[in-house]
């Protein structure tokens, strides 16, 4: 039999939770003994897959057709009961598969649309009993099945390589954190507006650093959007399409004013708060003071917090803070209130999204055993939040655009003095997921391997 991995890096290191990996810990020289063998194993399975092309190994980023097992050696058994089929692949990779799994994923045409991919399958006459009778593969690389309820299917093995469901598959988590970048990414905006190729490196640099500064934009009215569409429709809020920070008289944003702004999240009492923030500096006259803008990835600092706080850091993914933007003078009159946990976690207790906007809270409504121990959690993350060292600050100048994912990078700014000066940003928003799927379609399109990195999206892969 191959190689069966069933060893989770979590047992390894219980605080290995979320987006850090492996080298954010014990390197495997220094690992203890009775792990080194262990941790190789896994990596050498990771390698093999990293090299045979399977885009999904880190599953739910993006998926990419290949030929990765076509014509390969390999073993298909039945269990006993017939509920399970195991495969054995060349490389020493063993996979499980249900009966009822595999049953809701046939691929014949009575079962899902080749053109536009969709199920056409009435899952509520699947049985959850259905077996396997009689399963065989393909030179062509399927799996031809014979099911207890006489349905007779196939399933492309490549689909079944790239969607495996075993320890290994989600065991391993690319990071999706930046302490202490050397300097931050830049890009010049005729390299991204240039083509396809500008476009998928600039929403690398997003999902590996969470943020990117366009260079040499153009200082005119509306760019901002045009640059927004290189991803995707601008996502409209209740700021409108696209909206100025200047600084006004009466401001319906405290951002609209020369006062700082601590680190926050925008619009974070939307039920889907804006994914990409795009802001480009139009003026900022030479006379102006401060005004410089900040960031900070929230993933890092929360990944720090579970290891220093985990009570309190417990304590932010159960009870939940109120988020609301309540505001009736105004034109367009709002009133938006959401309530969720701080810090959200899936099934494996990996970070998923993150929520911070304090200037956006509203009163705590929670049972009174709940009052003090949340505070006491909220106030030690706010500390960690104001005190860490992976801070980045840094003035825009006429012809930037930052780039951010609101998702995960907190962002704020110093205060300023205008001195009879001119500070005018521009800025729109990208919908989270709208962004995601550019950027896995880009990567497959232009045959990027790279693994795609958790967006904060709250999607549990």
């Amino acid at each position: 039999m191959g190689v069966r991995v069933r060893h989770s890096i979590r047992r390894l290191w219980p605080f290995s939770q979320g987006a850090i990996t492996l080298s954010r810990h014990e390197s495997v020289q220094q690992a203890p003994r009775r792990w080194k063998s262990v941790i190789e194993s896994v990596q050498r399975q990771k390698e093999m897959i990293q090299t045979n092309g399977s885009a999904n190994y880190w599953r739910g980023y993006c998926t990419q057709s290949t030929s990765c097992v076509t014509n390969r050696k390999l073993k298909v058994v039945t269990s006993e009961d017939a509920r399970q089929v195991t495969i054995v692949w060349k490389d020493g990779v063993e996979s499980i598969f249900h009966s009822i799994w595999m049953r809701n994923n046939c691929h014949c045409s009575e079962c899902k649309q080749d053109h536009s991919g969709q199920k056409l399958i009435n899952v509520g006459k699947i049985k959850f009993n259905t077996t396997v009778r009689k399963v065989s593969d393909t030179d062509d690389g399927k799996l031809i099945i014979q099911w207890s309820d006489g349905h007779n299917g196939v399933i492309p093995l490549d689909f079944l390589y790239e969607h495996t469901y075993s320890d290994l598959t989600n065991d391993f988590r690319p990071s999706s954190t930046f302490d202490q970048p050397k300097k931050y990414p830049t890009l010049d905006f005729s390299q991204v507006s240039s083509g396809k190729q500008g476009v998928l490196q600039w929403l690398r640099d997003l999902n590996e650093f969470g943020f990117c500064v366009l260079k040499n934009v153009p200082q005119e009215d509306g760019m901002v959007q045009k640059a927004a569409e290189l991803i995707a429709p601008v996502q409209q809020t209740i700021y409108g399409v696209q909206f100025d920070v200047v600084s006004t008289p009466s401001p319906i944003n405290v951002a609209y004013s020369p006062v700082g702004l601590d680190f926050h999240m925008d619009l974070i009492y939307y039920e889907s708060a804006p994914g990409l923030q795009l802001l480009h500096c139009l003026k900022f006259d030479e006379c102006v003071e401060g005004g410089e803008s900040t960031l900070l990835d929230l993933f890092y600092v929360a990944e720090v917090f579970r290891k220093s706080n985990p009570q309190e850091f417990h304590v932010l993914t159960q009870i939940p803070t109120t988020f609301q933007k309540i505001h009736y003078q105004r034109e367009n009159p709002v009133h938006m209130i959401y309530q969720k946990p701080i810090i959200s976690l899936n099934h494996r207790k990996e970070i998923t999204s993150i929520s911070w906007a304090p200037s956006f809270e509203g009163p705590l409504s929670v049972r009174p055993e709940d009052v003090e121990p949340y505070y006491k959690a909220y106030h030690i993350f706010a500390e960690a939040i104001k005190n860490s060292a992976a801070k980045l600050e840094f003035k825009m100048v006429p012809g930037d655009l930052l780039s951010f994912n609101n998702r995960r990078v907190l962002h704020g700014r110093n205060a300023f003095t205008l001195n009879g000066g001119i500070r005018h940003l521009q800025g729109c928003y990208v919908n989270i997921d709208e962004y995601k799927s550019k950027l896995c379609y880009l990567s497959n399109h232009l045959n990027d391997k790279r693994p795609i990195k958790h967006v904060g999206n709250q999607c549990w892969m």
